[in-house]
């Protein structure tokens, strides 16, 4: 895909996204020598019509928004079967990303955000287009922190599809307003709504709704109040909250009608921000406009008795050091013997100096230890959610490594902390590519396990945790996914620590009676055998019972087998004509030649199961 060259001018370089109706390519423009984001509808939309119609339609309109803080959508297309949007390329990270890193962002960050997408939508309200789908995964962020909204096109065509958003996009139902949880039609008050959520995300780390399926949202959103932001962030200022809490109101006509208006209210807000926190002019004092001779010559009494006072208690003070100066010497006794002389000298003790530790990337008790085995004290300066550190790990220190500092220097370290709590969803049977963008962007690291199922290839078929347990960002989630028919079956079986059973190749798992079962054994020996063995592979009915079989040695016998070799063994059973429909087994093993009672042991039965040394390699089923 990475070499694939749209109508000869967009050249995808490298993906970078992946959401449930599309998936995003860095690009490059050939023609107008310019870096893009091309934007592929995945092939579930791309073949509806009507999406199609109403996709165009949406991004045409997009494209004529041209605002700082709107992603600018150049070009819609189609190359074949890809239907695509290109766009401008913003070098930066989503605002979900960002927030994850962060845990939570500080208010004026937060504010000054929030300010931009209101202004970037506002323009959009004004142009007639509702967003539809505002949540921190459809906000980019620059390095110089400018955010730009992003997919209006895209999420207005997708509202209007009839297509319920819980089943594509896995995770928008935690920004939804109350009345499209409800199923009513979007309006620019439910855009708001949006950015009110995401607002209480950026400053409590945490959305202000969070359940395990999207109907449980829905109700929460229709229903239930958030928690105080406070309780979260206690710093937060009052009158922010109460601007957020405005958003957040179920009924629309309570919020602001437009985005636009909200950005008038942030940007108002900012403003006052700015002139309670910074520097004041003094203020001249102005006379009052009557009696101006009166209060200046009441100052003049008050401060001529005050000189009069300090001038008299002077008085004392000059008599004295007139005697003083005046009065005749007094002689005195001379000692004959010499004086030793005073020597007056500063010590200044010597400082022992010690060069910091490297404390990071050590655990924290490890750094304790190094730290005062040096002769310093380490101090908590606090934790951080780091994606991809275990709690507990120091993420920074000051002073830095390597500094020289007295003995007993505090040295500050803060250390990766837990990610924000939630609730692991139920995600079994649905595809991969629906499901991983949203874990991810709630800050999960999410391992892919593939396996042989006859199941549609990319459907997930096991999930750990399960559903509903309590889990933080920075956790592993594994899930299990469908590989299709095309990969192998993993056993990885020990055969009396002689020989490995690794993998079987089954290229289908459908048959019908008199159909030929086409199975390829991987085997790799552990040591030298000196024995020629037999391969059975057995066809077992629902019963139980024996319904077809081929017992042949491998194309190399095993007593030809050397260490560490890998051996390809393919074997052929044909299904009687009169096998009855079913769920069936395939097993295999092995024993000596000529001796079929004798099957070669299994010690560690690996990935699967075992009976009587007669190793299950799949079940299959057979139709009528």
């Amino acid at each position: 895909m990475e070499s694939l060259l749209l109508n000869g001018r967009y050249q995808l370089e490298e993906l970078i996204g992946s959401g449930g109706m599309a998936v995003v390519y860095r690009g490059f423009d050939r023609l107008l020598q310019r870096r893009v984001a091309v934007k592929i509808l995945r092939e579930t939309f791309a073949c509806d019509p009507a999406f199609l119609a109403r996709f165009q339609r949406e991004a045409r309109a997009a494209a004529n928004l041209d605002h700082p803080n709107i992603v600018t959508v150049y070009d819609v297309g189609q190359d074949g079967e890809w239907h695509y949007i290109v766009m401008e390329y913003v070098d930066g990270q989503d605002l979900k990303t960002l927030i994850r890193r962060k845990g939570r962002l500080d208010v004026k960050e937060a504010v000054d955000i929030a300010f931009q997408i209101a202004s970037g939508v506002g323009y959009a309200h004004k142009a007639g287009i509702i967003h539809c789908d505002i949540k921190p995964q459809n906000v980019l962020v620059t390095s110089d922190r400018r955010a730009k909204v992003t997919d209006f096109g895209i999420a207005r065509a997708f509202s209007e599809s009839g297509v319920t958003e819980s089943s594509t996009v896995w995770g928008s139902p935690l920004y939804f307003a109350p009345e499209q949880a409800a199923g009513g039609p979007p309006t620019p008050a439910s855009d708001v709504y949006s950015i009110g959520v995401v607002m209480y995300e950026m400053l409590a780390g945490v959305p202000p709704f969070q359940a395990e399926n999207p109907t449980a949202l829905a109700f929460m959103h229709m229903r239930e109040e958030p928690t105080p932001l406070t309780v979260h962030c206690p710093y937060v200022p009052v009158q922010l909250e109460r601007i957020v809490h405005k958003l957040l109101s179920k009924e629309p006509a309570a919020r602001y009608r437009t985005a636009e208006q909200l950005a008038h209210v942030l940007d108002a807000y900012r403003r006052q921000s700015e002139q309670v926190t910074g520097w004041q002019p003094a203020i001249p004092a102005q006379p009052p406009l009557s009696a101006p001779r009166a209060v200046p010559d009441r100052l003049v009494w008050v401060l001529g008795v005050i000189a009069f006072i300090a001038v008299v208690g002077l008085i004392p003070l000059w008599w004295a050091v007139y005697r003083a100066y005046s009065a005749p010497a007094v002689p005195s006794i001379v000692s004959t013997a010499t004086p030793e002389p005073t020597v007056w000298a500063t010590f200044t003790p010597q400082v022992q100096m010690i060069r910091v530790p490297d404390v990071v990337g050590r655990p924290a008790e490890e750094g304790r230890q190094m730290i005062e085995g040096a002769g310093l004290r380490l101090v908590l300066a606090g934790e951080r959610f780091e994606q991809g550190k275990e709690k507990g790990i120091v993420l920074e220190q000051n002073p830095p490594p390597g500094a020289s500092v007295a003995v007993g220097t505090e040295v500050s370290v803060i250390v990766s902390g837990m990610g924000r709590e939630l609730v692991m969803p139920g995600v079994v049977e649905y595809p991969i590519d629906m499901i991983r963008a949203g874990l991810e962007s709630d800050g999960l690291t999410v391992a892919v396990e593939e396996v042989w199922s006859p199941r549609p290839k990319g459907m997930i078929l096991a999930q750990e945790p399960a559903p509903g347990t309590t889990i933080h960002a920075g956790d592993t989630v594994t899930l299990t996914v469908s590989g299709g028919v095309d990969i192998p079956i993993s056993l990885g079986v020990n055969l009396a620590n002689v020989i490995m059973l690794e993998s079987a190749e089954l290229r289908q798992s459908t048959f019908r009676p008199g159909d030929v079962i086409a199975v390829t054994l991987r085997w790799r020996s552990l040591r030298r055998v000196s024995t020629n063995y037999v391969v059975f592979v057995h066809l077992i009915g629902p019963r139980g019972d024996l319904v077809a079989q081929q017992d042949i040695e491998p194309l190399t016998s095993t007593s030809a087998w050397s260490p560490g070799m890998g051996i390809a063994d393919p074997h052929q059973v044909i299904i009687p004509a009169i096998c009855p429909p079913g769920r069936y087994q395939l097993r295999t093993g092995m024993y000596p030649q000529g001796q079929p009672a004798y099957r070669l042991p299994v010690v560690d039965a690996g990935e699967t199961s075992v009976e009587s040394d007669s190793i299950l390699i799949t079940e299959i089923d057979i139709q009528p």
